[in-house]
């Protein structure tokens, strides 16, 4: 009997850590190109074992799906490991009428990141997410009290540095009152592009709404709808454009 309450003691003393802050969440979000309604995006976390799951799926919705049937499906796994969360894996399926692309990046065995749409092998490097993944990254930094951040981000084609910043609290009007969000932001001043994220604390940092702008000043926006089967009604004239 001593020998076996041994034995578990040693298991739990010496197993891995895999507790995080972030909690399980689904949440639902409203796709807009240049304010206008193209799609509906439903976004997954989940934590019940040695890996974050966070999965979405992206449906072309309103006038664009008159003209484009898209699905896409995209699942990032990290890790937490020493108080901080790291890449593991990400997938990537597209689906646009009869046209189907995908595209996947992993750990080897070399802990090397393997990149199947390139075929080429890059460094491991210092706080390394995907493009879908990094949201979970950026809500659990702010957590650990964090306001600036530098990512280095896997895209389809090449490894990319995103510097994000606290611009400042900003509050939006719900059905369900006065969310207040910290507005953080990358910006790149040779391309003009720009990746901002308003994260509501009291929804432990998720971000409510994500806009992107690229080189040719072309916008995308993610605007929340619900979360946890809870509907949510923010009002996209709350934003400002710079």
């Amino acid at each position: 009997m001593q020998y076996f309450i041994t034995i578990i003691l040693g298991f739990l003393l010496y197993s891995p850590s895999y507790s995080t802050p972030l909690k399980d969440f689904i949440a639902s979000y409203a796709l807009y190109h240049n304010e206008m309604y193209i799609g509906q995006s439903l976004r997954r976390l989940s934590t019940g074992n040695q890996f974050l799951t966070f999965s979405s799926i992206a449906e072309s919705k309103g006038i664009a799906a008159w003209f484009y049937d898209i699905t896409i499906n995209e699942e990032s796994k990290l890790q937490f490991k020493d108080q901080r969360l790291n890449f593991f894996s990400y997938s990537y399926n597209e689906k646009k009428n009869n046209e189907i692309k995908n595209y996947q990046l992993h750990l080897n065995k070399q802990e090397k990141l393997h990149n199947s749409h390139t075929n080429e092998i890059y460094p491991l490097t210092n706080n390394l997410h995907d493009t879908l993944g990094f949201t979970i990254a950026i809500m659990h930094d702010l957590q650990s009290g964090l306001r600036e951040m530098k990512y280095t981000i896997a895209e389809k084609d090449k490894l990319k540095t995103y510097h994000i910043k606290f611009i400042e609290k900003e509050n939006l009007t719900t059905n369900y009152g006065t969310i207040t969000t910290l507005k953080m932001e990358h910006y790149d001043p040779k391309t003009s592009k720009r990746f901002t994220l308003w994260c509501a604390e009291k929804l432990d940092f998720l971000p409510v709404r994500i806009r992107k702008i690229n080189h040719k000043g072309k916008e995308t926006l993610l605007n929340l709808t619900q979360f946890n089967q809870k509907t949510l009604d923010i009002p996209l004239e709350e934003e400002e454009i710079d």
